[in-house]
């Protein structure tokens, strides 16, 4: 693993990190709507592509800097091929084994009429699939992201007033999101200096 690719890829996951960021915020947004008013919603709308656009342009940037392009992952030498290898089965793998576990708990959420549950259980698996991604790619920050997006998966469940739990949720996740985004973007030289210093697996 070179320091360019890493960077490279590192940019890709914050900009997985800021569109989920967005995306939890629009959740809590929309079924909170009629409640906040077309002001506050209109508001809170305009902050959410603000945010997710500031950190796109900053992934962006990041990935320029690393000069990396996706054709070169086909022209390292052996043993940088067999690590590039192993790193895409196991995103494969925590992909694959992050929608099926996640169509079960809706599945079992919609049959024992839990429909609360729903959307704690996903931000839980979505943080929860991040530990494999942490080991594979060297990131420690991603462990920190999924303690942080599960423990507020707990808390909106066991917590919040059931009225209040949606939001607790959303905006809690979004935060977790973002704030994970900005941390790898500011902190990206010691985040690759730190990571390149392991062993990569092949």
């Amino acid at each position: 693993m070179t320091n360019r690719q890493f960077l490279w890829g590192l940019a890709n996951g914050v900009m997985v990190l800021a569109i989920a960021g967005a995306f939890w915020l629009g959740l809590g947004i929309g079924m909170f709507a009629s409640q906040i008013g077309g002001l506050a919603c209109a508001a809170l709308t305009a902050f959410q592509v603000a945010g997710c656009g500031v950190l796109l342009w900053g992934a962006i940037r990041l990935r320029r800097r690393a000069g990396f392009h996706r054709s070169e992952l086909r022209l390292g030498d052996g043993r940088a091929r067999l690590e590039t290898r192993h790193v895409v089965a196991v995103i494969r793998w925590t992909t694959g084994l992050q929608a099926l576990a996640t169509a079960g708990a809706v599945w079992w959420c919609v049959r024992a009429h839990a429909d609360r549950f729903i959307w704690p259980s996903i931000g839980m698996i979505v943080s929860l699939h991040l530990i494999p991604l942490a080991r594979v790619f060297h990131v420690r920050a991603y462990y920190v992201t999924a303690v942080a997006g599960t423990a507020v998966s707990l808390v909106a469940v066991a917590f919040l007033p059931r009225a209040y739990a949606l939001l607790g949720l959303a905006t809690g996740m979004a935060a977790v999101m973002w704030i994970s985004a900005a941390y790898l973007l500011t902190n990206a030289a010691g985040v690759a200096e730190r990571a390149l210093r392991d062993e990569w697996a092949v």
